[in-house]
């Protein structure tokens, strides 16, 4: 494990993980995917696969390339003898909650093993419980493979969650690639400081005592439940939803612009936020009760059923 301040830092250090490790074989290049997002550094910008986060910020830092998420060919043709490592998020946040397939993941780790590729997950928007499990690749991989078939990233950045509105962040790297970065490689001064500790192992203890995980899938089921519900009843506003714990993406048909709807919603006194064009994203505190989830679904109803009256 390596602490640090911030998402984007543990994802810094991923990127320089990818780097230290293809050095001596003139590997560099890392993977990502279309609609992805890895912060707001140079590097992570670059690593994001979103131009309205680029604009403004050329010339791009060289090494990154995009290809369509889910899509196990695409990864494969973009493979080349400069690539070093492949990066996704197995839930894309800001991509508007998009869920990685069981099958996609499987070939990913399958992939990457038969091309000495690192494979890399930003965990730092799904993971820490938000999807009712640790990570969020554990949470889609459960049914698939079971618990008797390991299955490992090569290295996991995570933060927003992991110290309950405390900032900061982390990355685990698996033991084979442990000793890549040598100390004197990687740093960060304020990173693993004893309060942001303190503060992280008492998260872990409050998850554990309020059996926080099983909230977050039943109150995440629930409200995917009854939204879809509305999806059924008013399809000419709402597109499809989709989510996976506490993590929901409810896309509006494309004429509604997630902004707007996002705006009125905080109007109405329900605090979401917008992913991609057209999806207001749900992502509660784990905490989140039956009252409050049934007091949101309310709001939102009720601002579909004022959309559709206006069609």
């Amino acid at each position: 494990m390596f602490f640090c301040n911030s998402g984007a830092e543990a994802n810094e250090g991923l990127f320089k993980l990818a780097r230290k490790f293809g050095h001596d074989d003139g590997r560099y290049e890392i993977i990502t995917t279309v609609d992805s997002f890895h912060g707001r550094t140079l590097a992570g910008i670059a690593a994001t696969g979103q131009e309205k986060v680029k604009k403004g910020f050329e010339p791009a830092v060289a090494g990154f390339k995009q290809v369509p998420f889910n899509d196990l060919d695409a990864i494969r043709r973009a493979i080349t003898p400069k690539t070093a490592a492949i990066l996704i998020e197995p839930v894309q946040g800001e991509g508007g909650i998009t869920i990685a397939t069981p099958e996609y993941l499987i070939g990913l780790r399958r992939l990457c093993d038969e091309q000495n590729l690192l494979l890399l997950f930003d965990e730092v928007q799904a993971g820490h419980f938000r999807t009712g499990k640790f990570q969020s690749w554990q949470r889609i991989l459960e049914r698939a493979i079971g618990v008797n078939r390991p299955y490992l990233p090569d290295a996991v950045s995570m933060a927003k969650s992991l110290g309950g509105g405390f900032p900061t962040g982390a990355f685990w790297v698996r033991d084979k690639f442990a000793n890549v970065l040598s100390a004197g490689t990687h740093a960060s001064t304020f990173g693993g400081t004893p309060l942001a500790c303190a503060v992280a192992l008492k998260i872990f203890d409050v998850i554990e005592c309020e059996n926080l995980a099983g909230n977050a899938r039943d109150m995440g089921d629930f409200l995917l439940r009854e939204l879809q519900k509305v999806q059924q009843r008013f399809p000419k506003v709402v597109k499809i939803v989709r989510g996976l714990g506490l993590m929901i993406g409810i896309e509006f048909q494309p004429q509604f612009k997630a902004v707007e709807i996002v705006k009125e919603l905080h109007q109405r006194n329900l605090l979401t936020v917008p992913a991609g064009n057209s999806v207001a994203r749900l992502l509660p505190a784990l905490n989140l009760s039956r009252g409050e989830a049934e007091e949101g679904l309310r709001i939102i109803e009720k601002l579909v059923v004022d959309l559709a009256d206006k069609e």
